[in-house]
């Protein structure tokens, strides 16, 4: 048995363990920001972060009228408004790198593919067909914005169809 030191959580590897990670942020000259992310485990322990902007960023013109509307409906802001920066984002998610991965969507895949290449992420979306239902429970997740775009709230959607699906197969 092997133990993994997860922040301020310790797991232990007994079969393949699984996550659920959810993200939200902003599509930006052809780059996605994330902005809020949440890794879920089947504990039901969790760690919910939120990120400044990175330091490389640079916004095109046509990318204010995206950044509006995403602030609008998400409650998030492009602005440096957390205490974790950007760059910390690889750190986390090579905790991550032995654990089977589920999310949901090709936006978050690409992205957490983009840190983690060769981990294990199943896009339930893909696999299962999966699409979000209309309203998404409420989560205690430290920010203003409704469930629809609380990376806390999809990732417990994600946990919930994931077992479902798991039953059904």
């Amino acid at each position: 048995m092997k133990a993994c030191h997860f922040f301020f959580h310790t797991f232990t590897f007994v079969a393949k363990m699984a996550c659920f990670v959810a993200i939200e942020g902003f599509q930006v000259s052809g780059r996605y920001i994330i902005k809020e992310m949440t890794v879920l485990f089947d504990s039901n322990c969790y760690q919910h972060f939120h990120f400044n902007s990175p330091i490389d960023l640079i916004i095109g013109p046509r990318d204010w009228n995206t950044i509006r509307s995403q602030q609008n409906n998400s409650g998030l802001i492009l602005q440096d408004d957390s205490y974790l920066p950007y760059e910390i984002i690889g750190y986390i998610l090579s905790k991550l790198l032995y654990i089977r991965v589920y999310t949901a969507g090709n936006q978050t895949k690409n992205a957490l593919s983009y840190y983690m290449p060769k981990a294990d992420i199943v896009d339930i979306c893909q696999e299962w067909n999966f699409k979000y239902p209309s309203v998404l429970e409420d989560a205690p997740c430290f920010l203003k914005h409704c469930a629809r775009y609380c990376s806390l709230s999809k990732a417990r959607t994600i946990r919930a169809a994931v077992q479902i699906f798991q039953i059904q197969d």
